[in-house]
């Protein structure tokens, strides 16, 4: 067996040992955000009461829509169709 595979993967396995550890989440946040309260609770009904709103729409007044809209664009397709070019 070849000793250079062997050799590459000890050097690869330890070059990470080697690297210089990088800024904890202590050195990284400011002393103001560290002293600062934390953030009042909200109740929770409200929230999910407002993300009602948002919720996706009936597919049924959707479809309705779009039938007519295609409807309106077959007419007018026809209307193009019949025009003398």
């Amino acid at each position: 067996m070849r000793p250079a595979p062997i050799l590459c993967l000890a050097v690869l396995l330890a070059l990470p040992a080697c690297s210089v550890p990088g800024p904890t989440l202590e050195q990284m946040t400011s002393a103001e955000a560290l002293a600062a309260p934390y953030p009042d609770l909200v109740p929770l009904g409200p929230l999910l009461a407002s993300a009602e709103g948002l919720a996706p729409r009936s597919a049924d007044v959707e479809g309705i829509s779009l039938e007519a809209r295609a409807a309106s664009l077959r007419y007018r397709a026809a209307r193009l169709r019949a025009l003398a070019l």
